[in-house]
């Protein structure tokens, strides 16, 4: 499929609905008739070619356009990250934790593995809640508050000072590895787990955590591969505007 300004965009989403996802991270809301790509992320304040970048990348896979989407402003790439936690915190992750709750109170065969399942998911909601807390908290309001002194003649003196402290490599180190606790209970469940009678229900949980997973990955893609090398140029650029002393 050749993905495309003037396509329907409802044409883009009947051809992979996949793309969805893109559509309710930017906060583009459905019902836009025959309305063609280019004319709906006008309507929106969506930055096409970013929308478009984003679209192949998803739609293909084998195109991964990061240098393209370094181009655009960090801005647009930190507001999809933020509202990919938001669908993570808010939806995802309390229906896969309802889920195993729900087979630990009909099922009592299997009631003490899914409480064993059920604490080791929690234990990952815990530390996955702190790396998203990291990120919006801390990473996300100093890319943007970068991005916006980069602009001006002179820099804020409370960033210029936060700025000459830190940098996005630090974020490097405080960057835990969300993934592959989530590969660790997804083994859990496929090798050692007896699954309890009603397969149906658990067979969707790791449905749901394969979901999850995969959408963690290209989270992390886009956060490696693209914000980080992004920021570490407005960060030369900054210190380049503004040399200490």
């Amino acid at each position: 499929m050749h993905i495309h300004p003037h396509m329907k965009m409802s044409d883009l989403v009947k051809a992979d609905f996949e793309l969805l996802a893109v559509l309710q991270r930017l906060k583009i809301p459905f019902g836009f008739k025959d309305k063609s790509i280019q004319t709906v992320c006008r309507e929106e304040g969506i930055d096409l070619n970013f929308f478009l970048n984003l679209a192949k990348w998803f739609h293909e896979r084998d195109f991964f356009p990061g240098e393209t989407l370094m181009n655009h402003p960090v801005k647009w790439l930190v507001k999809y990250l933020r509202s990919t936690h938001s669908c993570y915190i808010d939806y995802q992750i309390p229906r896969i934790e309802s889920e195993i709750i729900q087979i630990e109170n009909t099922d009592q065969a299997s009631s003490k593995n899914m409480q064993l399942m059920l604490k080791f998911f929690r234990e990952y909601i815990s530390e996955f809640t702190a790396h998203i807390q990291l990120e919006e908290e801390k990473i996300f309001p100093y890319i943007l508050e970068l991005e916006e002194n980069l602009e001006k003649e002179k820099p804020d003196p409370e960033f210029l000072g936060k700025a000459r402290g830190y940098t996005i490599r630090d974020f490097l180190d405080e960057h835990s590895d969300i993934e592959e606790k989530l590969t660790d209970l997804r083994n859990i469940l496929l090798k050692y787990l007896d699954p309890p009678s009603n397969n149906c229900m658990f067979t969707n949980i790791l449905i749901e955590i394969f979901r999850l997973g995969k959408d963690l990955n290209d989270h992390t893609i886009l956060e490696e591969n693209v914000l980080i090398p992004q920021v570490i140029k407005l960060e030369e650029q900054f210190h380049q505007k503004f040399p200490e002393g």
